[in-house]
């Protein structure tokens, strides 16, 4: 019992970091993450078939249940994540944001902001 409470401990740490450097790139750019203060919606874990190892997702999902966002994590600390931001650029005109995606591992996360250039 005491190693699902510790990979539980494990989890919510580096979820937060995570959630933390989701964040960053939308703030810089003077916009806010709806929902990405509220808890999980739902979390999973899955076992990998070939090598054993367990992925702990995190699923953010707004007030009628759509998902906003997921975040991967492996035991080892590897990440991936990927909020929605939908909104134009306000910085770039002719560009909109789609998502804030943020990948790494426990001794470095980076983030970017999937831009599309918006028609003519």
């Amino acid at each position: 019992m005491s190693a699902v409470i510790e990979l539980s401990k494990t989890f919510q740490r580096r979820a937060e970091r995570v959630r933390d450097q989701l964040i960053q790139p939308v703030q810089d750019i003077g916009l806010a993450l709806k929902g990405i203060d509220m808890p999980f919606a739902e979390t999973e874990e899955r076992r990998d078939p070939y090598d054993g190892s367990i992925t702990t997702y995190g699923f953010w999902r707004d007030a009628n249940g759509q998902l906003l966002g997921t975040v991967q994590i492996d035991q080892s600390g590897r990440v991936f994540a990927e909020y929605d931001v939908i909104a134009n650029h306000p910085n770039k005109a002719g560009w909109f944001i789609a998502s804030v995606s943020v990948w790494g591992g426990d001794d470095k996360l980076q983030s970017e902001l999937q831009l599309i250039r918006l028609p003519e």
